[in-house]
């Protein structure tokens, strides 16, 4: 039986680009549907994966966080008429439109060395962010004793290096205002604070410095007449004296190399350690009261704390004043602080009647020359704020320096 003839079968056309190879047409129509589920799959993918960032590089440098824009100060004039001048003040209101007549406490901070007002302006608002109500009724005020070669404050009243923190007057130059002394600029301030008007609930001022500005501080304490007019005018004046270098003595007496009292020092070693700004001898213009006994007197009787760094014991630290005159009153800031509070003690115990000492003295446990650690510690916030304001957690711990036995 003969069969059917089979018709040829019809191939299709073929592109003459990509010729068919046998056996690979199933593989093409294959790689074709995975492509067509990739794309399909794609923006799901994209959604639901977040691709990681490359290795963390350790041995690269952390930068350090920004910080925020820099406080600016306000130019605050001050003198009477006739001897106006203007210094650079930080504040936490608007000094020259704020309305004040909330405030019922005054903080006045005095700098460093390093006149870095802003540093200090920046630790006492922390501590008043920490006690929300006292943030609502205490103005804050960081004068700047500027430099004279300092540049943004022409026009100002300036001194030369260190010489504000000793009280002397500032440059007389063309384009500043006459000499004024850095005392005097502290009594003006204040005097301006004595202001009804404006303040009528203000009950309290606090003047504090650390360092060099409780050089300041220390000796304004001893030496200002204000003191007393404002008392008389409702407002209790308080000084917060942390970390100076030296003091201020009244007599010729410091204290002794074996720690057994107080004697005069040897003179042969330091011809001039009794004289200002250590001792009571060539006391500046700005003194009225020149009599030592009566300048005791007068000074214990004005309400002093003393915060004393208990880390703050190096004798060779780089700010710490190494001159004969300091190095008479011991061999670091401690020592010294120690030493000039149990001195105080003592002159207020001689003689048949003692002298009423307003004095607290403490040692700030582990903190060393830091003015945050010293203001912001138990003592040291009580002292600026009050004695129920609150410290930070882990704020450094204070301990009393009590009279020794006789």
């Amino acid at each position: 039986m003969r069969r059917a003839p089979v018709s040829p079968m019809r191939r299709a056309p073929v592109s003459p680009m990509r010729p068919a190879r046998p056996g690979h047409a199933g593989a093409a129509r294959g790689m074709a549907a995975m492509l067509a589920l990739a794309a399909w799959l794609a923006p799901l993918a994209a959604r639901a994966q977040t691709p990681l960032p490359d290795p963390y590089d350790y041995d690269e440098t952390v930068p350090a966080p920004k910080r925020a824009a820099p406080l600016h100060w306000q130019a605050v004039e001050l003198g009477k008429a006739g001897h106006r001048y203007k210094m650079p003040v930080y504040a936490n209101r608007k000094l020259d439109r704020d309305d004040l007549r909330g405030i019922r406490q005054v903080i006045v901070v005095i700098h460093g060395v390093k006149r870095d007002a802003d540093r200090y302006y920046e630790t006492i608002d922390e501590l008043l962010a920490r006690n929300p109500a006292r943030a609502r009724d205490t103005l804050i005020l960081a004068p700047r004793y500027s430099g004279a070669i300092d540049s943004g404050f022409g026009g100002m009243a300036a001194w030369r290096k260190a010489s504000w923190e000793d009280g002397e007057d500032s440059v007389q130059a063309a384009g500043r205002p006459a000499p004024v002394s850095a005392f005097q600029v502290l009594d003006d301030l204040l005097r301006s604070l004595d202001d009804r008007k404006r303040l009528p609930a203000l009950a309290g001022i606090v003047v504090a410095g650390h360092s060099a500005g409780a050089q300041l501080v220390q000796r304004y304490a001893v030496l200002n007449n204000v003191d007393g007019p404002l008392r008389r005018d409702g407002l209790g004046l308080r000084y917060v004296v942390a970390n100076p270098s030296s003091y201020l003595y009244l007599t010729n007496e410091r204290p002794r190399a074996d720690g057994k009292g107080y004697a005069p020092y040897e003179r042969g070693i330091c011809p001039t350690y009794n004289q200002y700004k250590y001792g009571p001898d060539k006391l500046p213009p700005y003194s009225r009261e020149t009599d030592e006994s009566r300048l005791f007197v007068r000074y214990a009787a004005r309400d002093v704390t003393y915060l004393l760094g208990g880390a703050d014991n190096n004798p060779e630290h780089r700010l710490l004043d190494k001159t004969c005159g300091a190095e008479a009153q011991g061999a670091t800031r401690l020592a010294r602080g120690v030493g000039y509070a149990q001195y105080e003690y003592l002159l207020a115990s001689r003689g048949a009647k003692p002298v009423p000492l307003h004095r607290h003295a403490y040692e700030v446990a582990g903190v060393g020359h830091d003015n945050k650690g010293m203001f912001g510690s138990v003592c040291g916030v009580r002292a600026l704020l009050g004695d129920d304001a609150q410290a930070a957690d882990g704020a450094a711990p204070c301990e009393a320096i009590k009279p020794r036995a006789r």
